[in-house]
């Protein structure tokens, strides 16, 4: 997300107070906009079956649906794709971009491989007519894709074609849903998620384009040559899947409780409790836009400092204080963003009370909006210190701050579900990411207080390259061709199309 950021960054070279408004306006927009685009997506689409009078239980069947192919395709996909991330980073810094889509042919392939197989045992036994099973699972695929291409897309900075690809694929979507509900014989849960399909292929097809585009075709390139990266960087894998879980564990655990629907005998969730968490997780956009702009552009500028001096043979002064200017950086950015979101999660915290309320939801859940609200903020301070770690390699102790965050939500979720109760939701996501926060930020701060021994020492003095089952295969793959990008220089390998 740094190149997103410096991107975003030239808009404030404006001194004006309309120029900055400008710069967060187009920031925001950036940063929440494809979540603003699907969220409206599917909204739009429920209005259109109240308008038709389509009946609640298919409405229900079709909400269902897309929750939990939104849900489970990123707690599926997350390890996969940080993975990739450390892999397409290397592959940018070596040169080797005709690598780049190749290997995006070839994570979409495993996704969407594995994917079928995890849909087909949860369809199994399931009593829903195989076309709707058909039509969710695509939707489920759809978005595995999606997720993959998002890592690339990071590095195409066309960002308004980018919006306009999402904003063409909702817009066909809807469209589709008024047109299959009046001239096809569709079940109203199978037009909608027949629309959105198609709605989200089209979106899929125009970032391959705009990826290809960027990086060239997949000519000549290795498909699979980012499998040892999950032998190398197994840490990775697990820390992303831990925090995904930890952060929809929650919800799943829920729906298991005594606010749960079962919806067509196959789905199980709680509407009431979704949309409340829907709302409080609204909160912390702000955040998000903040850190793109702000903490990790300013941060991204002294770290690069930083490890320049290191790898171009700094004196011992000069890399002192560029650690100085570093470690400042680093926690004034976190104070201010902490002050930032906090006065919008009070601003939240006064104003949902107002509209919660008018929407016919009780004191108590409206009570339960308020503890979320919080819950979210500490998961937001958490994403971002997890990202700073991510920065620095330390790959161990991210791991056990997701692994925290995983167990945290589960223990207490668990304890909520069987002797808490529904006074107990939502205080026990609070009470998992406030206790996730407070080790996180130790951690944090046991790096920066260590940060030259943990940079210098605590490295490994030689490069121990992998021999497991999945490298074994990539050699196999490509023989002599396959290049180490962890034991290579940039101007070593040159592979651009």
């Amino acid at each position: 997300m740094a190149g997103v950021g410096f991107e975003l960054k030239k808009l404030f070279t404006a001194r004006t107070a309309a120029g900055h408004i400008k710069a967060y306006s187009y920031s925001a927009i950036i940063t929440a906009g494809p979540f603003a685009l699907m969220t409206s997506m599917v909204l739009a689409v429920q209005s259109i079956f109240a308008c038709y009078g389509v009946a609640e239980e298919a409405s229900q069947l079709y909400v269902a649906s897309v929750v939990y192919a939104f849900v489970f395709s990123q707690i599926f996909s997350a390890g996969f794709i940080m993975v990739l991330t450390r892999y397409l980073a290397d592959s940018l810094s070596v040169g080797r971009l005709a690598d780049i889509t190749a290997s995006l042919f070839g994570m979409g392939a495993i996704l969407i491989a594995l994917g079928a197989v995890a849909a087909g045992l949860f369809f199994w036994d399931k009593p829903l007519p195989l076309l709707t099973k058909w039509l969710g699972y695509l939707f489920f695929a759809e978005l595995l894709l999606a997720w993959t291409e998002s890592v690339y897309l990071s590095a195409v900075k066309r960002y308004s074609r980018l919006l306009c690809s999402y904003l063409a694929g909702v817009l066909l979507s809807i469209f589709l849903v008024w047109l299959l509900l009046n001239n096809s014989g569709l079940q109203p849960e199978q037009s909608g998620l027949l629309a959105m399909d198609v709605g989200m292929g089209v979106i899929n097809l125009l970032f391959l384009l705009h990826i290809t585009s960027y990086f060239g075709t997949a000519q000549g390139g290795q498909n699979f040559a980012f499998l040892p990266y999950f032998e190398r960087h197994w840490r990775l894998f697990f820390t992303a899947t831990f925090y995904m879980l930890g952060l929809f564990l929650p919800n799943v655990i829920i729906w298991q409780g005594e606010w749960g629907t079962l919806v067509g005998g196959t789905y199980r969730y709680s509407p009431v409790y979704d949309v409340v968490t829907f709302y409080a997780f609204l909160s912390i956009l702000p955040l998000m836009t903040m850190f793109v702009v702000t903490v990790e552009t300013n941060f991204y500028e002294r770290y690069a400092h930083y490890f320049s001096y290191i790898t171009q043979k700094g004196n011992f002064r000069e890399i002192d204080d560029a650690r100085k200017d570093l470690l400042h950086t680093l926690w004034f950015e976190l104070r201010h963003i902490v002050e930032f979101q906090l006065v919008f999660t009070l601003v939240a915290l006064a104003v949902g009370n107002y509209l919660l309320s008018w929407s016919g939801i009780t004191y108590n859940q409206v009570n339960m909006y308020n503890v979320l609200l919080f819950g979210v903020f500490f998961t937001g301070l958490l994403q971002l210190v997890y990202i700073l770690l991510v920065y620095f390699d330390y790959q161990k102790s991210v791991l056990s701050l997701s692994a925290v965050f995983f167990l945290a939500n589960l223990i207490f979720g668990l304890w909520g579900l069987c002797y808490g109760g529904a006074y107990s939701y939502g205080f026990t996501f609070f009470l998992a990411a406030a206790l996730s926060f407070i080790w996180a930020f130790h951690k944090l701060n046991y790096f920066t207080q260590r940060i030259n021994y943990l940079v210098f020492c605590s490295q490994p003095v030689f490069y121990r390259s992998t021999e497991g089952p999945l490298t074994k295969l990539t050699l196999w793959l490509y023989g002599d061709k396959y290049v180490n990008l962890e034991t290579v220089r940039g101007d070593d390998h040159e592979n651009k199309p």
